[in-house]
């Protein structure tokens, strides 16, 4: 009988020291660099009289991810693009744009189970466009409900996807300022993204990114986004 309790011990002593190698050996900060394909539509009637522009270029985004001890998420997002617009209503030279994106998100665990998570949050995302090299600027501030999906495939593989829907967004600009709710702007921010484990330090990661923006104003506003990108992750 002491034979069997002193195993039993030894087991429970044995498994304790795995489970708790695998909450220290859990990584609660990731930093991931990415970059790729960025495809872009905007009207914007108070810069110019044109139903739409087009543009196309390349963006790098730069992502800082935390998990606090509490189980929330916390998430700073940078983005930048350097285009140019075109249309074929107005002729050479192409008025030079280019944008910059910080979003702040932070989210609470909501349900937990079978490798499937999900959080739920508000997230802030600042914005501000440049037409001719600062000749014009577009700055706008936005809030909204914010929810990530994620699921682990296996060891090496897993899928998450980040939907935000803001609801109110103040702005700013050499055209006007104002704020705007939901009865006169509408907007959708969609992210999903596919990781591959290289290590417990490194991560590959592909991803796709939706953001539509709308404004119902005389000098109506619309921008609709497309990207497509490559980047790595490092956790620490």
């Amino acid at each position: 009988m002491k034979t069997y309790i002193f195993i039993i011990i030894l087991c429970l002593s044995n498994l304790s020291i795995i489970a708790q190698e695998k909450i220290t050996n859990l990584k609660k900060n990731h930093l991931e660099f990415s970059t790729g394909y960025h495809v872009g539509f905007l009207k914007n009637l108070a810069f110019a009289p044109v139903s739409r522009y087009d543009y196309n270029a390349l963006n790098y985004q730069l992502k800082y991810t935390r998990i606090t001890k509490r189980e929330k998420l916390f998430e700073v997002h940078f983005g930048y693009i350097d285009s140019e617009l075109k249309s074929d209503l107005i002729p050479e030279p192409a008025p030079l744009y280019s944008k910059f994106i910080l979003d702040f998100s932070s989210m609470k665990k909501v349900f937990n189970r079978n490798r499937f998570t999900i959080y739920i949050g508000l997230q802030s995302q600042t914005s501000v466009s440049s037409y001719f090299k600062w000749k014009h600027y577009d700055f706008q501030q936005k809030l909204g409900i914010a929810s990530r999906f994620n699921f682990e495939i296996d060891e090496k593989h897993s899928l998450s996807s980040k939907l935000t829907l803001p609801f109110m967004m103040w702005r700013t600009s050499t055209f006007e300022e104002n704020l705007y709710s939901l009865n006169r702007y509408q907007s959708i921010l969609w992210t999903t993204s596919y990781k591959y484990k290289l290590s417990d330090h490194f991560d590959l990661n592909a991803s796709y990114n939706f953001n539509y923006d709308r404004l119902q104003i005389f000098n109506a506003y619309r921008e609709l986004q497309h990207q497509i990108n490559l980047g790595i992750n490092f956790k620490f």
